[in-house]
């Protein structure tokens, strides 16, 4: 669930960004991850620690640092306890 909250708040800042510096394959490959995010997320396919860069395979698992999962694991620790 945390993946997608990411990458909806991540897209547009690579858009606008991409947008901004006339970079029009990161414009066009982030509307795409987007589209394809949606999809991927209501069908759980949504893989763990990718960037989301329009220059990685949106399919693409890449290792998360253990301090960041760390982080992960607690806010998803809180977030069960809030419910």
């Amino acid at each position: 669930m945390c993946r997608s909250n990411v990458q909806a708040t991540g897209t547009p800042v690579h858009v606008v960004l991409g947008w901004r510096q006339h970079n029009w394959r990161e414009v066009s490959g982030q509307l795409t991850r987007l589209i394809g995010a949606l999809i991927k997320t209501m069908f759980g396919w949504a893989p763990t620690g990718n960037t989301g860069g329009a220059n990685v395979n949106p399919f693409k698992p890449m290792p998360i640092k253990p301090e960041h999962a760390r982080a992960i694991e607690l806010a998803g620790r809180r977030r069960a306890q809030s419910s």
